[in-house]
């Protein structure tokens, strides 16, 4: 796939913008339920912490639809976010499954940005990399809110990058039963269930999915490689509420439970095999198992995640909301995970390994406007975190061996996990934000915020937050920000460090423009400028050294982000992005100073979604990352830029609206592609680059009753 092929995207996108608002006149009625409308005005929480539109809120948003999500045939949150700008992925096929960068924020992945749903965040307590994955299905959402920069004034640690909040479906929304069933590639299978359904002043939903692959084979890795696969990821969520005359009362519970493959992130260990070595630069000695051994997988990461909340939202008048939520998660690795590794291309180790975090937590939210142009929020939260020193310890035994295809190799068979060893974290937070509308320059709103945390670990931080946004006329919007934030510190690299040094936050100063223009109900641009100065960026080891003890890094970004959407015609709607990033770093130890790898200068997207009243949507997207620089541990060049093309034909409600069905095809012209390794890439345990697969595709049949 050339470059030609993506500027025909952009000229059939952009190109279209006087046809759409020329249609745009005659149109109106028919423009009513088509998703650009929807887009231009949905109610937004997650920026300011009550319902503004996407252009008054204080942020820099993008807002994802149901109707988005189905066209497009997003399945799972990481679809979703490689249509939009900003984010760079790392792929690993397993483990994680992805990781994900925030504007060019390399390090720490998927740690820099909150991962919430109904607004209650569900990142890993513990501080590993796993965020969303196959059993975060997307079947039961509403929309998806994509707060960009820092949000710690509102939301304290970690809201580094942003903030990502998925919106559920209520029980009116879903109003009976919704069924999918669906085969693709690699032997895929899943099934989802939704049952919604208000009656009177009580509202109940409930979903679950169920997921099983066996993924991509990666044969150069292994002949009989297996480590992508998933077995039986699920998920299950349920709300209960009760609506009062003056209040709603919800009781919810989450469980994600992902079994899973370790995917290319890890080496694969041939010469034990006597195999080749994997290719790219990896010398196949030291690494993990990519094929069955003893009738088992080569090994499995089961990653769980369980949360249980009440929460009750009281407005007793229209001024005044207080929202009240207690919240207990726990998240961990189950005790059957395991994983097969070699260290000297001789012997194998079948090591274990688990972790168990929970946290209790509760919190105050009010919204108080005294008058029609002001608005006072104010919050307090606490939580106390029983966090796990890392993973688990377990028994290790090299000196007796186990047979193995009929050699003396396998050792650590009957290995048993050690008493849990775990700290006490806790925390306090307070903000407080207040907003002004005034008719300056038409409509100019100021928002200030500012929010206090102390932690039992890392002491206190002070993150303000100030942002102008100014509409000279309905047709434009002008946004000026300013924001710090801060990321703490992780258990899992608080172990890494030595027991005298207490590790620093991160730190990041982001400064932002935007420009918003909508010329009619067809048309949506936008123009995002941003810089992100970090300070304090931890970083950890691999085996070629690297210090992960002593906050040596500092990362400065700018960039700039084009978006647009539109209706070309009452049947055709279309958007393209492009992303530019000048993305540097040092580190102080290593005396690294240069671009930062994993990160595309150049990255962009187009997308056409024809409509074929009522029967089919035909939605075609490509996705463009340009060349992107690797560790400079790893000895494997600079990956190439790629192209991806995807295609979803999707039917309208069939049989009297009661079936309907997608075809999903992704990489349709089988293009080959390589991510990056992960920061501790070196060629011996971390894999240099990860293989990508070539062309699949997923069927799935609905139903609702």
């Amino acid at each position: 796939m050339r470059i030609s092929t993506f500027l025909v995207f952009v000229f059939l996108t952009s190109a279209s913008v006087v046809t759409a608002q020329q249609d745009s006149v005659n149109n109106v009625t028919q423009l009513a339920n088509l998703s650009l409308e929807e887009l231009m005005n949905i109610k937004v929480v997650t920026a300011s912490g009550y319902l503004q539109t996407t252009s008054e809120a204080p942020s820099t948003i993008t807002v994802i639809t149901a109707k988005q999500i189905a066209e497009r045939g997003y399945e799972q949150l990481e679809d979703a976010l490689r249509d939009i700008p900003g984010i760079d992925m790392i792929h690993i096929n397993g483990y994680a499954p992805t990781l994900i960068y925030f504007r060019g924020m390399y390090g720490a992945e998927n740690l820099r940005a909150l991962l919430m749903i109904d607004g209650v965040v569900e990142n890993n307590i513990l501080g590993t990399n796993d965020m969303a994955g196959p059993a975060y299905s997307l079947h039961n959402v509403d929309h998806i809110e994509i707060i960009w920069g820092p949000a710690s004034a509102l939301y304290g640690a970690n809201a580094l990058g942003g903030v990502i909040n998925v919106i559920t479906k209520k029980g009116a929304d879903i109003n009976g039963l919704h069924a999918e069933q669906g085969f693709g590639s690699f032997n895929t299978t899943f099934e989802k269930v939704s049952l919604g359904v208000r009656k009177s002043n009580l509202e109940f939903a409930v979903a679950g999915t169920l997921y099983s692959s066996d993924g991509p084979k990666f044969s150069n890795r292994d002949s009989q490689y297996s480590n992508s696969y998933v077995d039986k990821a699920n998920s299950f969520n349920g709300t209960v509420s009760y609506y009062a005359k003056k209040s709603k009362t919800t009781m919810g519970f989450r469980s994600y439970n992902t079994p899973m493959g370790y995917g290319t992130f890890f080496n694969s260990a041939t010469v034990i095999f006597g195999l080749p070595a994997p290719g790219y630069d990896n010398n196949g000695r030291v690494g993990f198992v990519s094929r069955n051994i003893r009738g088992e997988k080569g090994g499995l990461a089961n990653y769980y995640l369980r949360t249980y909340y009440l929460e009750n939202e009281w407005k007793p008048n229209n001024k005044f909301s207080l929202l009240s939520r207690v919240v207990y998660r726990e998240t961990g690795t189950a005790d059957d995970s395991y994983v097969y590794i070699t260290f000297d291309g001789r012997k194998l180790i079948r090591g274990i390994f688990s972790s168990y975090s929970n946290r209790i937590q509760g919190e105050l939210k009010a919204n108080y406007a005294p008058a029609q142009n002001q608005n006072f929020s104010a919050g307090i939260q606490y939580y106390s975190d029983n966090v796990e020193r890392g993973q688990r310890k377990s028994t290790l035994n090299l000196t007796t061996p186990y047979l193995l295809d009929g050699r003396d190799t396998l050792y650590n068979l009957n290995a048993t996990f050690l008493p849990r060893v775990y700290d006490i974290r806790n925390n306090f937070g307070t903000y407080l934000q207040y907003v002004l509308n005034t008719r300056l320059f038409g409509k100019t709103n100021f928002t200030l915020g500012t929010r206090y945390d102390y932690n039992s670990y890392f002491g206190s931080a002070f993150n303000p937050r100030a942002v102008i946004v100014n509409q000279p006329n309905e047709k434009l919007t002008f946004k000026l920000q300013f924001g710090t934030a801060f990321r703490a510190p992780t258990e899992n690299e608080i172990q890494q460090a030595p027991p005298t040094l207490d590790l620093k936050t991160e730190k990041i100063k982001t400064f932002e423009v935007n420009a918003i223009y909508s010329p009619s109900k067809a048309v949506r641009v936008q123009l995002n400028f941003f810089r992100n100065v970090l300070s304090d960026v931890i970083v950890i080891g691999n085996l070629s050294g690297l210090n992960p003890n002593k906050n040596p890094g500092a990362e400065k970004i700018n960039g700039i982000e084009f978006t647009s959407d539109m209706m070309i015609t009452k049947n055709i709607s279309a958007f393209t992005n492009f992303t530019y990033q000048d993305a540097t770093g040092r580190n102080f130890v290593t005396h690294f100073s240069g671009e930062l790898p994993g990160v595309a200068k150049f990255k962009g997207n187009a997308g056409l979604a024809i409509h074929i009243q009522p029967l089919l949507t035909i939605s075609l997207v490509e996705n463009w990352v340009g060349q992107r620089r690797v560790p400079t541990t790893d000895p494997y060049g600079p990956v190439p830029g790629h192209f991806l093309t995807n295609c979803v034909i999707s039917t309208g409600k069939l049989f009297n609206k009661g079936i309907s069905a997608s075809l999903n095809v992704r990489n349709i012209f089988n293009a080959k592609w390589l991510d990056p390794g992960f920061r501790t890439a070196d060629g011996l345990l971390f894999s240099t680059v990860m293989e990508q697969p070539g062309v699949n595709g997923l069927f799935k049949i609905g139903i609702d009753l």
